[in-house]
């Protein structure tokens, strides 16, 4: 499971929801994942702790490179023997890093410095959805967002997906088409909040009237 939920518009999954697919796994035999790379998001949004979402699951997955701000990496975290045949995969694929302090250190600055800045980019968001929500051309897949992501669908009279991205990238604005009348903004650290009102005026000039 994913949490934030990316496609469904970076909502936050319902933990007791979440604790009852894992316990359908776990009579099954059924090994359950947490893909975390938005688990402090989640976590803000929610009031609840990183370890209480990661609780039902029996390996759990956080980035540091996402919300965080982070350069790189990603952290995994279960029980010690799986950890054990994890770190000797990773190795056999060519996964193992050397010298990697530095990216280390950075982590720790991230998590030192940018877990309850988090909630910036969730109210640079519902800006954005604000301004996106009165055109009829437009859809938003969660509203409001739960987070720091924005997906909206484009109606039949819109342009299509690729010619908005394409259409705002020419004045500043970075988007990524999730399909083809499917569009995603995430906001984070490195924009600011006129910014993202600039940037919603942009999207509402590619998306038409």
């Amino acid at each position: 499971m994913e949490n934030t939920h990316n496609r469904a518009g970076g909502i936050v999954i319902d933990q007791a929801e979440a604790a009852r697919i894992c316990a359908a796994a776990h009579e099954r035999r059924i090994t359950s994942f947490l893909d975390g790379a938005r688990l402090w998001n989640a976590a803000l949004a929610s009031g609840q702790t990183v370890a209480d979402l990661a609780a039902p699951f029996d390996v759990a997955s956080v980035a540091l490179s996402k919300g965080l701000g982070a350069p790189a990496g990603t952290m995994l975290a279960g029980p010690r023997d799986v950890m054990r045949d994890c770190i000797r995969h990773r190795r056999m694929f060519g996964g193992a890093m050397r010298q990697v302090g530095i990216l280390a250190a950075a982590g720790l600055y991230a998590l030192d410095h940018h877990i309850e800045r988090l909630a910036d980019d969730h109210d640079n968001a519902t800006l954005i959805a604000s301004h996106l929500r009165g055109n009829r051309r437009v859809t938003l897949i969660a509203d409001p967002p739960d987070t720091n992501i924005v997906i909206f669908s484009l109606a039949p009279g819109a342009p299509d997906a690729a010619a908005v991205v394409i259409a705002a990238r020419a004045r500043g604005v970075l988007i990524v088409a999730f399909g083809a009348r499917i569009i995603r903004a995430v906001t984070h650290l490195d924009v600011t909040r006129k910014e993202c009102e600039q940037a919603a005026s942009v999207l509402l000039d590619c998306v038409g009237s």
